[in-house]
C-alpha cells in the first residue's frame, strides 16, 4: 500500500521498529534529537501527519480516522511488521487509536503529554487561536502558545528553535489537524488496551497537566507512569536524554 505522507528513516535496517507522531505546531523535526539517541538500536520512523510538514495540507478538518488509515499505509509501504508507537500531545492521542486499530503490528506504546480526550475546552482553545490566525496570520499566536508549552522553563536555544519553527506551519494544516482532532475520546481505547504501556508527563505541563497523564496510566492495565521534572508540554522535544 502506498502512502502520501512525508516521512524519514534513520537507524538500522531490521532492528525494532519506532513511530513518531509529533504534537499539533510540529513535523517530524520535532523528534530530532529523540532520533539522534534511538537511532543508534532501533529503525526509527518519523512521518509528517497529515496537515503538517511536509505531508498534503487537506481543506478542511481531518478527524483521527483519516490519521489511523495513514499510519497503516505507512506501516505496510515500510514492510514493518512489528513496531513501537510513540506519540506526544495530539500525536499521542493519534497513537492511542493507531494501536487499537493496528493491535497485531503494536508491540508496545509510549504516551508523553497525553489525555484520554480532546474536548469542549480543546475546541475553544483552537477555535480562539484559529480566529486570530485568520485575521493576522500565524504569527499572531507568537510568542503566547510557544510560552505555555516551555511553561516554567527557560527561554533558551531550543525554546527559540522551536518558535522559528512554528513560523513555517501552514494556518491551514494547522487548523485542519486542531479542530479534526476535537471531539475525540480514547476512554474506551485506553481501557482495553493489552500491550505494554509508558506514559509520560511533563512536571511543567499547563496545557494537558500531568493528572490526565496520570488518569490516562489509571485506564491502561499494561502502563507504567513517569513524570520528567525538566519538562513541560513536549517532553520529548525539551528534554530528549
Amino acid at each position: 500500500m502506498a502512502t502520501d505522507l512525508y516521512y524519514t528513516t534513520s537507524g538500522p535496517a531490521g532492528a525494532p521498529a519506532l513511530l513518531l507522531l509529533h504534537p499539533l505546531s510540529s513535523s517530524h523535526e520535532f523528534w530530532d534529537e529523540c532520533t539522534a539517541i534511538w537511532s543508534k538500536h532501533y529503525f526509527v520512523v518519523a512521518p509528517d501527519l497529515r496537515g503538517a510538514g511536509r505531508s498534503p495540507i487537506p481543506d478542511r478538518p481531518q478527524a483521527v480516522d483519516v490519521h489511523v488509515r495513514d499510519l497503516k499505509a505507512l506501516r505496510e509501504a515500510l514492510d514493518l511488521r512489528r513496531i513501537v508507537a510513540i506519540g506526544c500531545a495530539i500525536g499521542s492521542v493519534i497513537a492511542t487509536a493507531y494501536t487499537a486499530a493496528d493491535a497485531d503490528a503494536v508491540d508496545a506504546l509510549v504516551l508523553s503529554n497525553t489525555t484520554d480526550r480532546l474536548g469542549e475546552e480543546s475546541r475553544q482553545r483552537h477555535e480562539s487561536r484559529l480566529k486570530l490566525v485568520a485575521e493576522n496570520g500565524i504569527e499572531a499566536l507568537l510568542p503566547t502558545v510557544i510560552d505555555m508549552a516551555f511553561d516554567g522553563l527557560p527561554k533558551d536555544e531550543r525554546y527559540r528553535r522551536y518558535l522559528e519553527r512554528f513560523r513555517r506551519n501552514d494556518p491551514r494544516g494547522y487548523g485542519a489537524l486542531a479542530l479534526g482532532m476535537v471531539g475525540t475520546d480514547n476512554g474506551h481505547i485506553l481501557a482495553a488496551l493489552t500491550c505494554p504501556t509508558l506514559v509520560v508527563a511533563g512536571a511543567h505541563d499547563i496545557l494537558l497537566p500531568p493528572r490526565l497523564a496520570r488518569g490516562v496510566h489509571a485506564m491502561v492495565k499494561n502502563s507504567e507512569f513517569a513524570e520528567i521534572d525538566a519538562a513541560a508540554h513536549f517532553a520529548p522535544y525539551q528534554a530528549p536524554e
